[in-house]
């Protein structure tokens, strides 16, 4: 008896940590040491079914899909003896940017005005999704504008793209809409950028870190608003500054997007003997003072009524917003201009779009490109899913079978149509693939 007894008290101690508190656990031992001799062979005996009971169904529930640790075996490896509160922190999470911008809103009597603020971070290593998805981000500050303790809910975004400089996340904040004058709304974007008057912290498996938050230096870009002309003597539209400078290529470029700038033409207007056989260089800068050098060359005489041109391509731009392109002539600055560079294409591991949401109509049916690289799927379920995960709509989208190259293989597109009822947050399912969540 003392031996089963001891067993039985070996066996409540090992049982898994989620099945029994310890509290239950010793009620349950000084029951058994309390119980009468002759009872406890009584109790003994049930007590066993229910301690193999439990163990079976722990393991059943640990094995089960239902189960979901808040980090995940992958996200332990090379943690050592790191205590999980600190794991976050060894991610160096930094802030790598503020963008705020003006958003209404049209109630039954008025339109009403806030200001959203994106905070643009970036880790050094990727912070695994279920990390992320336990992280809630915060904002706190004098002009009480922003709400406090604001969750990431649908205004994150997650990427596992590394770039040159790590990963890169987008956590967006929004103020409460109110009859705010023109003199007001400008003075809350201008507080809202101003990082030292805004503290942002993270917390985490209740515990608070605070982000840094010395945002980037600002630079001033002075140069005009690049405009859409059509060129006198063809049928082109080119982007630029009319009758200085001007490029044939997309009409939106894209951050992160190699494809619109694959092909691209310069035209230049101004006296041919100090452009044709001089050498001719093109820089962008952002608003943070990120410089790329995106051409340079021998500039050629022209082909119709410009006075210089070049056929080239650009390397993709690091990020959205706003760039000044400088062109340089004999490293003489010739012209410059400014572009809006819009968010990187949704995208999932597989697919990725070939149209920036802001190009796609609302309210209207529109055929919409996506790419992938196997082409393993003669055709792809393709679901529209608002910012509260409801689907919006399905469409089966076929296989195109003339499949075209590069210089990485076979490019495989998919066709299909979408309509998008409004304007707001979305993702797409992709083949069981979800997008980050964008804006249209």
């Amino acid at each position: 008896m003392k031996r089963e007894h001891d067993d039985l008290e070996e066996q409540l101690r090992n049982l898994p940590k989620h099945s029994l508190t310890q509290e239950d656990k010793r009620k349950v031992i000084h029951s058994i040491r309390s119980a009468a001799k002759p009872n406890r062979l009584k109790f003994l005996k049930p007590l066993s079914v229910f301690v193999a009971a439990a163990c079976l169904l722990m393991v059943a529930y640990l094995a089960s899909p239902m189960y979901k640790s808040e980090i995940t075996q992958e996200s332990r490896l090379g943690l050592g003896s790191m205590e999980e509160q600190d794991y976050l922190k060894s991610f160096k999470l930094e802030i790598a940017g503020i963008k705020s911008s003006e958003v209404t809103m049209d109630s039954s009597k008025e339109t009403l005005h806030g200001v959203r603020v994106k905070v643009f971070l970036k880790s050094k290593k990727l912070i695994p999704i279920d990390v992320w998805n336990s992280v809630e981000f915060r904002a706190a500050n004098p002009h009480l504008f922003l709400k406090d303790g604001y969750g990431i809910g649908n205004s994150v975004s997650y990427s596992s793209t590394p770039s040159e400089d790590g990963y890169h996340y987008t956590v967006a904040f929004e103020s409460l809409y109110a009859n705010y004058s023109e003199v007001e709304i400008q003075k809350l974007l201008e507080a809202s950028e101003a990082s030292e008057e805004i503290k942002f912290t993270m917390e985490y498996q209740g515990k608070i870190y605070e982000l840094n938050n010395k945002s980037q230096k600002t630079v001033t870009l002075d140069a005009p608003l690049a405009i859409s002309f059509t060129l006198p003597d063809r049928d082109q539209n080119v982007i630029g500054l009319d009758g200085k400078i001007g490029i044939l290529g997309p009409e939106n470029f894209v951050a992160e997007d190699t494809r619109r700038v694959a092909k691209l033409m310069l035209y230049y207007w101004g006296n041919p003997e100090s452009l044709v056989g001089k050498e001719y260089k093109v820089e962008a800068m952002n608003i943070y003072g990120e410089t790329l050098l995106l051409s340079e060359g021998v500039l050629s005489a022209g082909l119709y009524s410009e006075d210089a041109h070049i056929l080239t391509s650009f390397p993709a731009f690091t990020g959205e917003g706003e760039w000044q392109l400088s062109f340089y002539v004999e490293e003489n600055l010739f012209e410059a201009f400014r572009i809006e560079v819009l968010p990187p294409l949704p995208k999932t591991e597989n697919y990725i779009l070939l149209d920036a949401p802001i190009e796609i109509p609302v309210g209207k049916t529109h055929e919409l490109i996506i790419e992938n690289r196997s082409g393993e799927e003669q055709s792809i379920e393709v679901q529209l899913m608002n910012s509260k995960g409801i689907i919006e709509q399905e469409s089966i989208f076929q296989l195109d079978p003339n499949a075209p190259y590069d210089n990485q293989g076979t490019i495989y597109h998919y066709h299909g149509n979408i309509t998008i009822p409004e304007k707001g947050e979305w993702s797409l399912v992709i083949d069981g693939e979800q997008t980050q969540l964008f804006e249209n």
